[in-house]
């Protein structure tokens, strides 16, 4: 098995060229989220604005994982790696031995050490639940402080 941790651009992107390079052997991919790889960019650009669906930031549509045989394993988080067994634990409970493993996990973001920013209105923006939560607040003209 092909194991790739991380499902956003770089993780759904290594899938795809696996595919495209003729890999034919058992594909699974994890991510901590629990929809399926998409773009962060437009996030912050044209579905905030309203003038791209959320559809746009994805990756690939929806079947596209099934068709080309990638295995999503979504809303789970890798918390362990033990390279001599070749096994990654998720959550600290199941275990997935893998002969190959890309580790495309990406960034976290970055948080203001400052007074007030425990106050409920400051808002960072990295996820979809992120960018829901967001214009969710934007449509119904929430105060933020």
């Amino acid at each position: 098995m092909y194991l790739i941790i991380g499902a956003s651009l770089a993780g759904a992107k290594a899938a795809q060229t696996l595919r495209e390079e003729g890999y034919t052997g058992r594909l699974v991919m994890v991510g901590e989220e629990t929809v399926r790889p998409y773009e962060r960019p437009p996030l912050s650009k044209g579905y905030l604005s309203g003038k791209e669906p959320q559809e746009k930031a994805f990756v690939h549509d929806a079947g596209w994982y099934s068709e080309h045989d990638v295995e999503l394993i979504l809303g789970r988080r890798a918390t362990h790696l033990d390279t001599a067994a070749h096994t990654v634990t998720l959550d600290g409970v199941d275990e997935l031995h893998y002969e190959k493993l890309l580790l495309a996990t990406g960034s976290r973001v970055r948080t203001l050490d400052l007074p007030g920013m425990d106050n409920h209105g400051i808002r960072y923006l990295r996820t979809m639940d992120e960018a829901e939560a967001l214009l969710a607040s934007l449509r119904t003209g929430a105060t933020w402080w």
